[in-house]
């Protein structure tokens, strides 16, 4: 038999080498890291107008949260806050010292806020993912008690596409009950014997890890937002420097103590006005009428889990994907 095995490469069957073979190239996609900041109406008074935007200064500050990235997004809901606690709003961008491309978006309806969650992801894939708001039961309350509702729900879940995350990507939700499943029996419940019985499988927060595949930290319990600005201790001092200033002050803002400005807000608080001669209270009393707090620099620390409902864990908890 006639041996027909030719030299490597010299057979009519060999592969050849190509001089024309595409060069392949894997690109890496740039991260967007993007905070969510809610209004507030529901606790519409002096000490807490603000306090899910300080709440957001220490996240921002935390590098192990809010990790180097190539873009900054900062969401807030455009309902309820004036033209100085915006200006508070814009002031984290001087916290990011890693990028100078930091954006602010006033968010006026749900499909506003789905919309920062999908645009642009061919070029930026989202790292860090934050939600400082209130919250119920299988949502995300943005414009908790105000007009018109700007709530992400569990079947919004689904409206945000598919990879826009990267896989080493972080989500928080520093609003209330967000890894508690909703059912008219778990929304009043107060006390539980169980982690069970809070059904964590269908929680928003689980059921965006799922969907997303992604690690989403989250609380079962209501989550505390009165220690942000200022510590109790310092109450009745800030309310006497205010209201012995604003006598003869009448400045859109006001210096309080060291660290701390009253900043005008027309009408917050005057529900409180003295009613058929009965003698002034709430904080027409206090003199606290008519400004917000605002703490320089931000807030002091970052929400904790409320006391109830009991029975729940007390820490933030990681949802991973399932």
């Amino acid at each position: 038999m006639t041996d027909n095995w030719q030299e490597l490469g010299k057979s009519s069957t060999s592969p050849r080498s190509s001089t024309n073979r595409a060069v392949v190239s894997t690109r890496v996609p740039k991260k967007e890291n993007i905070i969510f900041i809610g209004s507030e109406f529901e606790y519409n008074n002096f000490w807490l107008k603000n306090m899910f935007i300080a709440a957001a200064y220490p996240f921002v500050k935390n590098r192990n949260k809010f990790r180097q990235c190539d873009k900054v997004t900062i969401a807030y809901v455009d309902y309820g806050y004036t033209r100085l606690e915006k200006l508070a709003i814009e002031g984290l961008k001087n916290e990011i010292s890693f990028t100078t491309n930091i954006r602010f978006v006033a968010l006026k309806t749900k499909s506003g806020a789905i919309n920062v969650l999908n645009e642009d992801r061919d070029n930026y894939k989202i790292q860090d993912l934050a939600f400082f708001c209130h919250g119920l039961n299988g949502k995300i309350t943005l414009n908790y008690s105000g007009r018109p509702n700007i709530d992400l729900t569990s079947s919004d879940i689904n409206r945000i596409n598919n990879n826009n995350f990267l896989s080493s990507a972080i989500a928080n939700s520093y609003a209330c009950r967000t890894g508690m499943s909703d059912s008219l029996t778990l929304r009043t419940q107060g006390s539980f014997n169980s982690i069970n019985e809070a059904d964590s499988s269908n929680s928003f927060a689980q059921l965006f890890a799922n969907k997303h595949n992604i690690d989403f930290y989250a609380f079962y319990k209501r989550t505390l937002y009165s220690n942000i600005l200022n510590p109790k201790s310092d109450a009745n001092k800030i309310s006497e420097d205010l209201r012995n200033k604003r006598a003869t002050n009448k400045d859109n803002i006001i210096s309080i103590l060291e660290n701390y400005e009253a900043l005008t807000h027309t009408d917050l608080g005057e529900s409180y006005k003295n009613i058929w001669g009965l003698a002034p209270r709430g904080a027409v009393a206090e003199g606290t009428n008519g400004y917000s707090l605002w703490r320089k620099g931000g807030g002091l620390r970052m929400p904790i889990a409320a006391e109830t409902p009991t029975g729940l864990p007390t820490s933030m908890t990681k949802f991973t994907p399932k």
